[in-house]
Order: C-alpha cells, then structure tokens, then sequence
C-alpha cells in the first residue's frame, strides 16, 4: 500500500507540474527548466527500473523518486512566484 500512495503522490506532483506551465503569463528561465527535466528525467529512469525490476532496493528508490518529483514541482512554483512578482 506504501508504494502505491507513493506513486500516486508522484502523479499528483507531476499534474501539478503541467498544471504551473500550462498557465498563462508564466514565464521560466532556461536554466530552471534545465534543472527540472533533468529532474524529471530521473524520475521517468527511476520509476522505468523500479518496473523493470532492475532496482536493488525499490522502496529506497520510490521514496528518492518522490523527492526528485517534489524538487521538480518546488522549482516551478518557486520560479513562477518570482517571475510574476518582478
């Protein structure tokens, strides 16, 4: 049950990712967009070799895989506070 809540938690974040770019007058930097791809990236690596069953410690690796997808999310919300406020 543990790993389910997880994944979710993933998929919440990662809407909510969609949700902040998808938002008109947001603008990022490209280097804060760098930053969560790669994060997203890692995150896609992850969850691949968590099914894959290519990963030695799964729960270890969902919970880093939860905070990769919450470093993502505060990167972007973080931005878009600041773009819009300057």
């Amino acid at each position: 049950m543990e790993e389910r809540v997880k994944l979710i938690r993933i998929r919440e974040l990662a809407y909510e990712i969609l949700h902040c770019r998808l938002q008109d007058q947001t603008a990022y930097h490209q280097q804060d967009l760098q930053e969560v791809v790669e994060l997203l990236a890692r995150v896609v690596v992850d969850l691949t070799n968590t099914q894959l069953r290519e990963d030695a410690d799964p729960p270890t690796s969902l919970k880093a895989t939860v905070s990769k997808t919450r470093m993502a999310y505060n990167t972007m919300m973080v931005k878009q506070r600041d773009v819009k406020v300057q």
